[in-house]
């Protein structure tokens, strides 16, 4: 590894105006990412209320709604934090 150059190796040198805006707009995915992710957990805390009432009418329509929109969230909320945690590393 004594040929290769590591972007960490030289923290004085300045950035071009492309790589930064390429970290900005990474860095704003990343945010947009993780407020739609906080959205649709915020949703299912609302859309609680429908499981209880679907399971006891027989329905799991709202359980396995409420799973899958969850499961969303939480991928989103982690693609965002990679995607907003990767610029900082």
């Amino acid at each position: 590894m004594s040929g290769m150059h590591h972007k960490s190796a030289m923290p004085d040198i300045q950035l071009s105006r492309l790589e930064e805006v390429g970290i900005v707009q990474e860095q704003r995915k990343g945010l947009v990412l993780m407020t739609v992710g906080r959205v649709l957990l915020w949703m299912d805390f609302i859309l609680l209320a429908f499981v209880y009432v679907g399971l006891r009418s027989g329905s799991r329509m709202w359980l396995w709604w409420v799973l899958g929109e969850g499961l969303l969230g939480m991928i989103f909320l982690e693609i965002g934090a990679h995607k907003r945690g990767s610029i900082t590393r």
